[in-house]
């Protein structure tokens, strides 16, 4: 499923011709891939930056029809694969099979993609704002697992056992964030720039006077209020993972969008994961895990993996910020 993330962008002064003396800006903000998506560009040209953010765009949209498992939009693309579960190898799109090699080729089992299954359980409950059934639940996983999908390398095709479903919400959105950065670094007028997914956020070049970008991180209790501001340098990636966005509740019980494929149920180990990275796919991908796993496991994997920085909200409002972010995260009072 795909979970909508939030953050309070401190980005004003891009916008403020005064701080960018002979230069341009150009902003423009369209729903693709289930959320609302900002692209601030500055540079040599308004036409040039205006093309950029353009082809940013296009860049989204191919990754949205190829990622989106609820509607056709190409012959290969991940709708396409999941109605083709239980008739063998299947080939499908670049951007599709890049995503899933990815996956592969990672450890953990906290993040599932093969969930498909029990999401569409969940999301038809909260559409009535019920709680599956227990067997509910042990049905729909029986489905899924990272043992149902086989990719062949050399033919780049994907194998879904019968029955399975696959849902790249927890890592597509990231995904698409680097390849639209990608798009607009090729363009030589652009001097830097600000992609926002919905809270996958990446930015590129500094700021004009030299300062680095400021991201307020939203407090998961108080959406009016932020946890602290974090400084963001040149080509940094970051993602939230939270309780707060996509939930419904039932007799004062909360279930969130992001669930644990150990049990089928929402994940209650944290109420808020931010990871900051150099990708925002290895971001998008490391909010989700570190949500899903427990307190203690989650910072074990942030200390273990030199290419993230984490700050985790467990369910008791402790907030643990990584070393690497001590320097640039400042908390608000």
């Amino acid at each position: 499923m795909k979970k909508l993330l939030s953050s309070l962008l401190i980005i004003s002064s891009l916008l403020t011709t005064g701080c960018f003396f002979k230069q341009q800006s150009y902003q423009d903000t369209r729903f693709l891939m289930d959320t609302i998506i900002t692209i601030s560009v500055t540079g040599k040209d308004q036409a040039a930056i205006k093309n950029a953010t353009d082809e940013a765009f296009i860049a989204f949209k191919e990754v949205e029809d190829e990622t989106d498992r609820y509607k056709s939009h190409k012959p290969r693309d991940l709708y396409a694969l999941n109605q083709h579960n239980g008739q063998g190898p299947f080939i499908v799109g670049d951007h599709l099979y890049k995503l899933l090699l990815m996956y592969k080729e990672q450890p953990y089992t906290a993040l599932d993609l093969s969930l498909g299954p029990i999401i569409d359980v969940w999301r038809t409950h909260g559409e009535t704002k019920t709680v599956p059934s227990l067997e509910e639940i042990k049905t729909a996983l029986a489905k899924c697992g990272r043992d149902k999908f086989s990719l062949d390398t050399t033919n780049h095709t994907v194998t879904l056992t019968a029955g399975s479903n696959l849902d790249l919400g927890a890592i597509a959105k990231g995904y698409a964030v680097d390849y639209a950065a990608s798009v607009i670094t090729k363009n030589k007028a652009v001097t830097s720039a600000l992609i926002n997914a919905g809270g996958n956020i990446k930015v590129i070049g500094t700021k004009a006077n030299g300062k680095p970008w400021r991201i307020g991180i939203q407090d998961p209790r108080n959406p009016q209020e932020i946890l602290g501001i974090l400084e963001m340098k040149n080509g940094q990636a970051i993602a939230t993972s939270g309780d707060y966005q996509r939930y419904y509740e039932v007799n004062g019980v909360r279930y969130c969008h992001i669930l644990d494929p150990a049990t089928g149920q929402p994940a209650r180990n944290a109420i808020s994961t931010t990871v900051v990275s150099s990708s925002a796919l290895t971001a998008d991908f490391f909010s989700t895990l570190l949500f899903v796993l427990p307190h203690e496991e989650a910072i074990s994997v942030v200390k273990n993996t030199p290419q993230i920085e984490a700050i985790i909200v467990n369910p008791k409002g402790e907030i643990y910020v990584s070393p690497g972010l001590r320097n640039t995260f400042t908390k608000e009072k």
